[in-house]
């Protein structure tokens, strides 16, 4: 009998704990507690970590697929008197991958309906100097001609050069 108990809750759960895990993203915003919040479709809410130095979040974004949500990481400068952007995290399906060009990120966006993340990233003052394509699951930029297209032209947007 116990074993059949056993049986009965793993597969619930099996069942029950994917559709969670993969739920639709109403809203996400960035709070006054400078934290990301995440509002899902079926009503519950998350409120997603800090980073570690991180004073803020901006831009905060739902792709397209309504599952993966983005967002900037500000992290205060003591060159500037504002905290700057210099990471993206991307949230999706419970885990959180972080990308990081090194450099400040001017802007992002999400592309191929949130699979991939297009970032400007440059020098605090300036122009931006380099326009990258990540994967969003892994964070890793995977160097493939195919990509460079949406990089580009998130380049050509700001008159940046495609590295």
């Amino acid at each position: 009998m116990s074993r059949l108990v056993v049986l009965f809750s793993y597969a619930l759960l099996t069942f029950i704990a994917r559709p969670a895990a993969a739920q639709e993203v109403l809203r996400a915003y960035c709070g006054r507690d400078g934290k990301a919040h995440l509002v899902f479709r079926n009503g519950a809410a998350r409120t997603l970590p800090t980073r570690e130095k991180q004073v803020g979040c901006d831009h905060v974004t739902v792709a397209r697929d309504g599952r993966t949500v983005g967002w900037s990481v500000l992290v205060e400068n003591r060159c500037t008197s504002y905290p700057i952007p210099i990471a993206v995290v991307v949230y999706h399906n419970g885990k959180q991958t972080v990308i990081s060009p090194y450099q400040m990120v001017w802007e992002w966006r999400f592309t191929d309906e949130g699979k991939r993340v297009a970032v400007l990233s440059g020098q605090v003052h300036g122009d931006p100097t380099a326009a990258d394509l990540y994967d969003a699951q892994n964070g890793k930029a995977p160097g493939e001609v195919g990509w460079q297209r949406d990089a580009a032209y998130l380049g050509d947007r700001l008159g940046t050069a495609v590295r």
